[in-house]
């Protein structure tokens, strides 16, 4: 299994703002953990991140999926029950996961090279899906409704 830890100081300081004054996180981390799962189907939807198209697949790829009757189409979603679908959440009171546990997964979020992985036929670009690169950055959008989800949630409580 790979963990990427969030590295992004802004949201952690939210965070830890809202856990000082509400107790209860697990509704804000399930909320979280929706939006990491909607942002990366918007991902595997638009095969890219943030506008950032990823890699076309090579023509090795293409020849083998188009024998196959898979192609052309999306470059990671090639089957009903494949990476996309594989994609799940998981939330309790500090944290919210998105991931997958198709062995391949990683493979494909963070690109692999042939010479450290003799099974490949080539090189394996990265095509980040999930809502944060190698590095666990967020791409924008993810940062942005986290820091929104994490406001929504301490208003609520001061109401109370």
């Amino acid at each position: 299994m790979i963990t990427v830890e969030l590295d992004h100081q802004r949201v952690q300081e939210v965070l830890r703002r809202v856990e000082w004054a509400v107790g209860d996180l697990a509704p804000l981390m399930r909320g979280i953990a929706a939006e990491f799962a909607s942002i990366t189907e918007e991902n595997l939807e638009d095969q890219g991140q943030s506008g950032n198209a990823w890699p076309t697949l090579s023509s090795v790829t293409t020849a083998i999926r188009e024998a196959a009757g898979t192609w052309p189409g999306q470059m990671l979603q090639v089957s009903a029950g494949g990476l996309a679908a594989s994609v799940t959440t998981h939330a309790d009171n500090s944290s919210a996961l998105v991931g997958s546990n198709k062995p391949y997964a990683a493979m494909m979020h963070f690109g692999g090279d042939k010479e450290a992985f003799a099974h490949l036929w080539g090189d394996i670009p990265a095509r980040p899906y999930l809502p944060m690169d190698a590095d666990g950055k967020l791409q924008p959008e993810a940062g942005d409704a986290i820091l929104d989800l994490a406001l929504a949630h301490l208003e609520k409580a001061a109401r109370l």
